[in-house]
């Protein structure tokens, strides 16, 4: 007999025992049966899905460009007469660049200033009688062709030059003094290398998540310099589209397009050996 109630009195021991372990898991466990770890991983209710996605930011890599660049070129074909600038020049606002022969432009522009005058004098004879008249009639007619004429002429003179459009740096020169110059066809380039900009192209992706204002960092590779920018256009049309194939086994193959778009980044400060062409990494803070 006392060794059964030895046996009972373990057994409800180990019970005791269990029922109060239990109980310790339950009120550490917060009272309500999940245990620490359970309750650490469930999300804070207040912080969205889509929040936690858009942390952090999303890098491109881009190319320094100049915010104004033009080809300039003659309006009237002709001998290239004068080239005053070799690439590397700068040159200021309104410095005559090249010219042509303008010769004949000179001429056609006199003829048709003496056949203004004559028609202007004809319409002042005619100017007395009524404006019904029919003399009146065809010499305002007359009058308006001739000085459409004469504009036309001062047209193609003004087009025997070109004037520099802004102060800048000529970076290409595809002419030559004495050679046959077209009209529309670029003779020289020039380039406003004071005021850079960077051009990033990013991924769909990550452009999805870009809006202008968003803050960047641009960091030139060859310099090894940083500055601050800020995102100011977004291109609405992709720039490139490639697609990447890869093997996924011996007769099956994955095809992957990769799409990216140009995002543009105003500069902050340029740094002082920065150059048009030169290649950044941009890193934009989302």
């Amino acid at each position: 007999m006392g060794s059964l109630n030895r046996k009972k009195t373990a057994i409800a021991g180990g019970v005791l025992g269990i029922a109060l372990v239990g109980a310790g898991v339950a009120v550490f466990g917060g009272g309500d049966g999940s245990s620490p770890a359970t309750a650490a991983a469930t999300p804070d209710p207040g912080v969205s899905a889509a929040a936690v996605a858009a942390s952090g930011s999303v890098s491109a890599s881009g190319t320094v460009e100049a915010a104004r660049v033009r080809d300039l070129s003659f309006t009237t074909a002709g001998t290239v007469t004068v080239l005053n600038v070799e690439a590397g020049d700068k040159v200021g606002k309104g410095d005559v660049i090249a010219r042509v022969d303008s010769t004949e432009a000179q001429q056609n522009v006199h003829a048709a200033y003496l056949g203004l005058t004559e028609a202007g004098d004809a319409l002042d004879k005619a100017g007395a009688k009524s404006t019904s008249d029919t003399a009146y009639k065809s010499a305002y007619a007359k009058y308006v062709q001739a000085r459409n004429a004469y504009n036309k002429a001062d047209r193609a003179l003004t087009g025997t030059k070109i004037v520099a459009p802004f102060a800048g740096t000529v970076t290409a020169v595809s002419a030559t003094k004495g050679a046959e110059a077209q009209a529309g066809t670029s003779v020289v380039t020039l380039t406003d290398l004071s005021d850079l900009t960077v051009t990033a192209d990013f991924t769909e992706a990550d452009t999805t998540r870009l809006k202008k204002g968003q803050k960047a960092s641009v960091t030139f590779d060859s310099l090894g310099k940083t500055v601050t920018g800020e995102v100011v256009s977004i291109a609405p049309v992709p720039v490139s589209s490639t697609s990447e194939t890869t093997a996924q086994g011996p007769q099956t193959q994955s095809s992957t397009t990769v799409v990216q778009y140009a995002v543009g980044i105003e500069l902050s400060s340029v740094p002082a050996k920065a150059r048009a062409g030169q290649g950044v990494t941009v890193e934009v803070k989302i």
